[in-house]
């Protein structure tokens, strides 16, 4: 059968167009010429197959939908792409990238008869917009989430694993570097319940303070469908996430007894801020400004910025990660969310979905997938005897 370019191309266009990417943006990303990619779309070039490939992951829609197969946008992914006008080329990817792997865990669910969790009943009602410029709103807030979840003052050093113990759909994405690249997003999908994927290019400890990014937009604003979150923006809506961070992760109350069980009165060493930051899960930068909120500093920011965190901390018997950035390839269980593996790897136990798919879905190879159903089945038999 002759494959009709120019219908492909208009599909190729449909799809860019509806993922809210330019055709310069798309080109870079692909790395080929503005102007081949016009002939694409034109129908005037033939598009080989590594190419379409490319293409459709970029865009995040099926392959096959390129081929004539209909396919429906939802509502949630609508939202994600309504949100992405003005953000860089490497964030649109990460978001079609992301929708990608929720169509994936959508198909687990299916494939497997697993039932979909949905979406629980919010904890909180959702605040208004004139609420949210206030710092005391977002100090509150912080309190009554840790009242709600009985946390007292206890640092959450590993907040992904909390939060997916809370049914939260938690993505480490690659959204790009760019100064108009987002830092994470939080979406609420009709079958998943709450998602909050965030950039990869972060730092261990920056992830931690992400996530708390996500969860105050998941507890207080789950009347909107998407948000997409940036540092350094100063709109009420970021501004009141930040703060409720900030507060969450560092309670004043906590800070507080931390500083006299280690018996300081202000903070005037830099190893003291490392100490702090490594004991409440954050990043050294995080804890300055903390610490300067609640005037803990022998002097201003500034004065603690004249060294490099990581090698300091390694000096204090840190481990290396600390502070180190999650540019380079992630693990699948750093990557996705674990409801997300253990379906993946039921599916082919189940002879659902084949093995090749299934590695696929994961974004790892066909042999990494068979030892890992190997250790799987070895821990299974364990639990058996």
């Amino acid at each position: 059968m002759n494959m009709n370019y120019e219908i492909l191309g208009q599909r190729l266009r449909l799809a860019r167009e509806r993922s809210r990417i330019s055709q310069t943006e798309a080109a870079q990303v692909i790395d080929v010429t503005a102007a081949a990619l016009n002939q694409y779309e034109s129908g005037k070039r033939r598009v080989d197959a590594l190419t379409l490939e490319r293409l459709s992951r970029l865009y995040g829609v099926p392959l096959r939908s390129l081929f004539g197969e209909e396919t429906v946008q939802s509502d949630w992914e609508e939202a994600l792409r309504l949100n992405s006008e003005t953000i860089s080329a490497s964030s649109k990817a990460g978001i079609a990238h992301l929708i990608e792997k929720i169509y994936a865990l959508e198909e687990l669910y299916t494939q497997t008869d697993t039932p979909f969790p949905g979406v629980s009943h919010p904890p909180f009602a959702p605040l208004a917009n004139r609420l949210l410029p206030e710092t005391e709103t977002a100090v509150l807030a912080a309190q009554k989430a840790r009242y709600h979840y009985n946390l007292g003052m206890a640092p959450l050093v590993n907040l992904r694993s909390f939060l997916e113990a809370q049914e939260l759909m938690i993505f480490i994405i690659p959204f790009g570097k760019e100064q108009n690249a987002i830092s994470g997003l939080f979406s609420s999908h009709p079958k998943l319940g709450n998602i909050i994927a965030i950039n990869q290019t972060q730092t261990d400890t920056r992830l931690s303070f992400s996530l708390a990014h996500g969860l105050a937009h998941c507890l207080y604003q789950h009347d909107q469908p998407a948000i997409l979150c940036h540092h350094g923006v100063t709109n009420p809506l970021e501004c009141f996430a930040e703060n409720f961070s900030a507060y969450f992760l560092i309670p004043s109350a906590a800070l507080q007894e931390r500083l006299h069980n280690l018996g300081i009165k202000r903070v005037r060493h830099p190893a003291e801020v490392v100490h702090l930051a490594h004991y409440f899960g954050v990043s050294y930068e995080e804890m300055l400004i903390r610490l300067d909120l609640e005037h803990q500093l022998a002097g201003s920011q500034e004065d603690f910025k004249q060294i490099q965190p990581t090698r300091l901390s390694q000096n204090l018997g840190y481990s290396s990660s600390f502070e180190e950035s999650g540019e380079g390839f992630l693990p699948v269980e750093k990557r996705l969310p674990r409801i997300f593996r253990e379906l993946a790897y039921r599916a082919v136990l189940m002879e659902k979905l084949s093995l090749r798919r299934v590695a696929e879905m994961l974004g790892i190879s066909d042999i990494e997938l068979e030892d890992r159903l190997f250790m799987t089945e070895q821990t299974l038999e364990e639990i058996a005897s």
